[in-house]
């Protein structure tokens, strides 16, 4: 009797792609529940994804804690300092946090909470002033038709009190929604923080285990440009992130220092918006430092307003070409028009998450896009030879 043969791989190939074509089928007919779904699965996750990325941003602060205690342990000659250098450098790091966060709990946001109260006791006295300004120009003819009290009415119609206090009474009458989602958002913190520690800890092990599947998975020439184009791209983004943050909270606290000596009102709250915003190339300085204008304005005159506005832009000068080159030490290289055309694509799709995260993003497309042009090149040049 003749033994017979099943190629296996031949039919398993075959298996696959029809079951691909089923699938891709039902998603397009059915991609609405499919789209749910994910939504639904990435909810899930999420407490597992922000992990990771609290872990990849606080990554820089705990090699350098962690290099520390080496080298206490080489000095001190204390075998515990090198074993443990992992574990002490992630606890002395998220008690730090801690530590900060208990700090703007208890001091930083009550502030900030008492001048967003008193702006708002101040805007009857803005409106006034827009009114009565309308009226002079138009009297003296110089505008003509201009309906302060719509224009007004139409930009804060949606935070009118007797809108917010409905939406008040809406919330209170579904507390039993808030309280579930209440909980819900604590034990996802709680979560998170809990995967970004394992995560830190266990970094060597996680980062060998995907370098192992990538090696099977890919060829060797594949692997190679992959795992050096992923080292290039960790190295600009992060670079960016941390620079940006630093040069952020240098502004940030400069701003303050430099209101509260100017005996600007808010100046803690304008300063911390002006660090926020500072993290924006380009339009971010500019829109705050319009604001802290504006206000100082309405709050201390046109002289105040007028020192302020020169003080900043001194101070953006100075953080511009001194301060944030020496920080950023050339890691991007960008062409300003690009900078501002992915500024202006990441705002409109993704917001100011998306005007953050663009110029990064935009530094790692020209480095694939000219590491492309270069391996043409040379392929070219071999074809030549």
């Amino acid at each position: 009797m003749k033994k017979v043969t099943i190629d296996w791989h031949y039919w398993m190939t075959r298996f696959f792609f029809v079951l691909a074509i089923i699938l891709a089928y039902k998603f397009i007919t059915n991609y609405t529940y499919f789209l749910a779904g994910l939504k639904s699965f990435l909810n899930v996750l999420s407490p597992f994804i922000l992990g990771f990325i609290l872990a990849y941003l606080l990554n820089g602060i705990q090699k350098k804690f962690e290099k520390f205690f080496h080298f206490l342990g080489e000095k001190t000659s204390i075998n515990f300092f090198n074993k443990s250098s992992r574990g002490l450098s992630v606890l002395i790091l998220y008690l730090c946090l801690f530590f900060l966060f208990f700090l703007t709990l208890n001091y930083v946001i009550p502030l900030i909470v008492n001048n967003v109260l008193d702006l708002i006791n101040l805007l009857p006295a803005f409106y006034n002033y827009l009114t009565n300004l309308v009226e002079k120009l138009q009297a003296q003819g110089a505008i003509e038709n201009l309906h302060i009290e719509e224009l007004i009415e139409r930009v804060t119609g949606d935070f009118s009190p007797e809108k917010m206090l409905d939406q008040w009474l809406q919330a209170l009458t579904s507390l039993g929604l808030i309280t579930k989602g209440l909980s819900s958002f604590v034990f996802n913190t709680f979560l998170t923080l809990i995967i970004s520690i394992y995560t830190l800890l266990l970094k060597d092990s996680i980062l060998s285990f995907i370098d192992k599947i990538a090696q099977k998975i890919f060829s060797e020439a594949l692997y190679l440009k992959s795992k050096h184009l992923v080292q290039t791209t960790n190295t600009i983004f992060y670079k960016f992130v941390s620079s940006q943050f630093i040069d952020a909270c240098i502004i940030g606290v400069s701003s303050s220092i430099l209101l509260s000596i100017l005996d600007v009102k808010f100046s803690l709250t304008l300063g911390i918006l002006l660090g926020i915003c500072n993290m924006i190339p380009y339009f971010g300085s500019i829109f705050a430092s319009v604001i802290t204008g504006v206000i100082t304005f309405f709050t201390g005159g046109f002289n105040q307003a007028i020192t302020v506005l020169i003080s900043l832009i001194i101070l953006q000068q100075i953080d511009g070409n001194i301060i944030g080159p020496r920080i950023m030490s050339g890691a991007l290289n960008l062409n300003p028009i690009i900078v501002i055309i992915s500024i202006a694509i990441g705002g409109a799709y993704f917001n100011v998450l998306g005007m953050f995260l663009a110029v990064p993003i935009a530094a790692i497309i020209k480095i694939i896009i000219t590491k492309w042009l270069d391996d043409s090149e040379d392929n070219v040049d071999l074809l030549e030879e």
